[in-house]
């Protein structure tokens, strides 16, 4: 009976065994390390009593001792039962933790991961303002260059004191009027330029307004009654000034002439411009002109005022130092203008008119035969040889010594005749030519010795232009005008002696022609009678 329990025992431990393995919650067992214990030293206390059985059942001291070993088994075995119902309670309570602890790690992986994504979106945004703002940065620093770029542009175009040198032009080549005003005008534009450069428009402004005030000043007509200073002289009269080209005043008052003393304001010639002074030292006929227009002015809505206020420096000195000049002195001018090679072209001109005039006189006397002459031609057509050797006797000139040549000398033949005939003609005909080869290289040196000193009057003004500028178009005109003068004379020389040698050539050719003829109808005359 007492292996039966012992059996029972150990089938009921093994049974509790299999229910703890076979429980749905082993699968916490490892979590539990208490509980693990407790069934280690449970087993081992069931091993101590399986092995040591055997003794207990072989000695068999005593019913009382199994009795308690059973009591104290079940007592243990009620101890490991409720130790099993706590493990299960406490395995129960973690699983509980457990889901709970899972449910929780679900909601927050779920609202992790939804963070993530909008984090990753965060992200993505991120990095596509960076790339805007990268994009937004070189569009701002292309910007910036373009901008800077543009202001230089506009600051450039920002007036310097240079705009103002033609306005000074004005005022240092005008008439000297208002200077103060037009002066303190460009200072105050200077001033803004030098004050306002990041204003272009400004200065720009400032310098509209100064060529506004200068070409209001150009285009001003003013009449006005002043004190009027006339060398040492004061005295009261009016004052006209047309623009800034200019001005004339006059006296109130007659001087013992009868003329009221009057200037005009006119361009004189200065080192490197064209500047303007009073000339006082007119000519009556300019002075009795002013006072028409100082007579007139108040009465007439305009008037005509006695000078071109475009003359060049040279016409206006001329004007104002006015001479009454002869067509001998306006030659010797002419003559002196045109320097030294003047003088080799007036020689060649002389020496060519006085060829001219020797060669035409002489080829006068050559061609003049006299009425025996002409009376010998005209027996010589009708075929009286007598007559007309009588009278070729007496007639003079070329054309009588051809006739004689003939009709003078008893000739065997016509080729005779012919050969002493020759023999006149190629004696006769270099001194008809003699002389116009002369004429004609005159006429050909004359026009080239006159561009050589047009040549060296070039020269001579570029040497000017270099030393002292071209500030005044009209002096070097001037100049222009003095180095042509050798070319109009050495022209001047060379038609002339052309139309000249062209008139004597001419006169020979016709001389030599009435020589040919006269010779070939003595010819004719003779040696057709004779057959």
């Amino acid at each position: 009976m007492m292996k039966f329990e012992m059996c029972n025992v150990k089938f009921g431990i093994r049974n509790s065994e299999f229910g703890m393995l076979c429980h749905p919650e082993r699968s916490a067992k490892h979590e539990v390390e208490g509980s693990r214990t407790e069934l280690f030293i449970l087993r081992l206390v069931l091993v101590a009593l399986f092995c040591f059985a055997p003794l207990s059942f072989a000695q068999q001291n005593s019913d009382i001792d199994a009795v308690k070993k059973r009591a104290e088994l079940n007592s243990a075995k009620a101890d490991l039962e409720e130790a099993r119902k706590k493990r299960d309670m406490a395995v129960a309570a973690r699983w509980k933790d457990r889901e709970t602890a899972n449910q929780e790690r679900e909601l927050f992986n779920e609202k992790y991961q939804e963070n993530k994504e909008k984090v990753d979106a965060l992200m993505s945004e991120r990095t596509r303002l960076f790339e805007d703002v990268r994009v937004a940065r070189e569009d701002l620093a292309q910007v910036k260059l373009q901008a800077e770029k543009a202001r230089a542009e506009f600051l450039s175009l920002a007036a310097g004191p240079e705009r103002l040198e033609t306005l000074a032009k004005f005022q240092e080549q005008g008439v000297p009027f208002k200077m103060a005003e037009r002066v303190e005008v460009q200072n105050k534009v200077k001033k803004e330029m030098s004050l306002y450069k990041d204003d272009p428009l400004r200065i720009a402004k400032g310098v509209l307004d100064a060529a506004r005030a200068e070409m209001a000043f150009t285009r001003e007509s003013k009449m006005e009654k002043a004190e009027l200073v006339f060398g040492t002289a004061v005295a009261q009269g009016g004052r006209m000034r047309l623009g800034g080209l200019y001005a004339m005043q006059m006296a109130n008052a007659v001087d013992i002439n009868g003329l009221h003393p009057a200037a005009l304001m006119l361009p004189v010639a200065g080192e490197k411009k064209r500047v303007y002074s009073w000339q006082e030292n007119l000519t009556p006929e300019t002075k009795k002109d002013i006072a028409k227009v100082f007579k007139s002015i108040g009465d007439s809505a305009f008037v005509m005022v006695p000078v071109d206020v475009l003359l060049s420096t040279e016409l206006s000195s001329e004007l104002a130092n006015h001479t009454e000049t002869t067509w001998k002195d306006d030659a010797k001018q002419f003559f002196k203008d045109g320097g030294i090679l003047m003088y080799p072209i007036a020689t060649l001109f002389a020496l060519g008119l006085l060829i001219s005039l020797i060669k035409f006189i002489w080829l006068l006397v050559a061609g003049f035969g006299g009425i025996s002459t002409r009376r010998a031609l005209k027996a010589l057509a009708k075929g009286d040889v007598e007559t007309a050797r009588a009278q070729s006797a007496k007639s003079f000139g070329k054309v009588g010594k051809v006739l004689r040549t003939v009709l003078s000398r008893p000739f065997p033949g016509r080729e005779s005749a012919e050969k002493s005939l020759e023999e006149l003609f190629s004696a006769e005909v270099p001194k008809i030519e003699s002389g116009l080869t002369w004429v004609s290289v005159f006429a050909s040196t004359a026009p080239l010795l006159g561009l050589l000193g047009t040549v060296m009057g070039m020269i001579e003004l570029f040497d000017v232009i270099t030393m002292h500028g071209t500030s005044d178009p009209k002096l070097l005109a001037g100049g222009i005008s003095i180095a042509l003068v050798t070319t109009e004379a050495g022209l001047m020389a060379a038609i002339p002696l052309q139309l000249l040698h062209t008139f004597l050539t001419n006169r020979c050719d016709a001389l030599r022609g009435r020589m040919e003829k006269a010779g070939l109808a003595v010819l004719n005359a003779l040696w057709i009678e004779e057959k």
